[in-house]
């Protein structure tokens, strides 16, 4: 049992260690001291940790300390992506990308996507939109809506508004206008108020959103908002 004890202690005094080494590089590189801080992540990230891996590769990418090596920070980029580090994955996306390697770059995106990147999602739904592939285009776009990113959700409800990609779905377009509005996306809130206003006749909700819209300093929100409080529209 003692013996059990003591190599349970063992493992923890090595976590703990590894933590503070970690937070030694990083204080290493905050103070500019590169060299040190990129010896340190290499030994860490020997020891299969995804933050000194994808450290020494925004070094090597950048030229931070170390010449630039895009073959070698690829490949580190790549260990802490397969580690589950997603910021690796878009990094590894954005590199393939910048190369010409689009399908690659999907590829990698796609990991960072799974792996709760909201950027990567949008990265491939803007790529199949501007491709004319609406199904794939909602398909990611809902994944980040679902993360909860405003501008996606935004997005869904203009792609399902226009129709043009997609099949026009008023219902589902409002829907997703309504997941910005509340997520602080204030055209979104702008639009909801201008359906209220002009479609339903619903001038109190209309009031309401244009004020929710208003308050993130949309112009013809406000506008909107002064006109019908000066005909004594009441939210309430």
């Amino acid at each position: 049992m003692l013996k059990r004890i003591l190599i349970l202690l063992s493992i923890c005094y090595s976590c703990v260690f590894a933590i503070s080494d970690l937070e030694k590089a990083l204080q290493f590189y905050e103070e500019n001291k590169f060299s040190k801080a990129y010896n340190l992540f290499e030994k860490l990230c020997k020891k299969d940790s995804a933050k000194s891996c994808f450290s020494m590769a925004y070094m090597l990418e950048n030229a931070q300390g170390v010449p630039r090596d895009l073959g070698t920070a690829y490949k580190l980029y790549n260990k802490a992506c397969n580690l589950g580090l997603s910021e690796s994955c878009f990094n590894m996306g954005l590199i393939l990308k910048n190369q010409g390697y689009t399908n690659e770059s999907i590829l990698a995106f796609n990991k960072a996507c799974n792996l709760g990147d909201v950027k990567s999602c949008n990265n491939i739904a803007l790529f199949y939109e501007k491709d004319q592939d609406g199904k794939m285009a909602t398909y990611f776009y809902k994944k980040s809506c679902q993360l909860k990113d405003a501008p996606a959700c935004y997005k869904l409800g203009l792609l399902y508004e226009k129709g043009e990609l997609i099949k026009q779905n008023i219902k589902n377009s409002l829907f997703f206008y309504s997941k910005a509005c509340n997520l602080g996306y204030a055209e979104s809130c702008y639009l909801l108020g201008r359906y209220n206003q002009l479609e339903t006749k619903d001038l109190q909700k209309a009031k309401i959103y244009f004020g929710m819209a208003c308050d993130k300093k949309h112009k013809e929100a406000c506008a909107a908002y002064k006109e019908l409080n000066s005909k004594a529209v009441e939210i309430y």
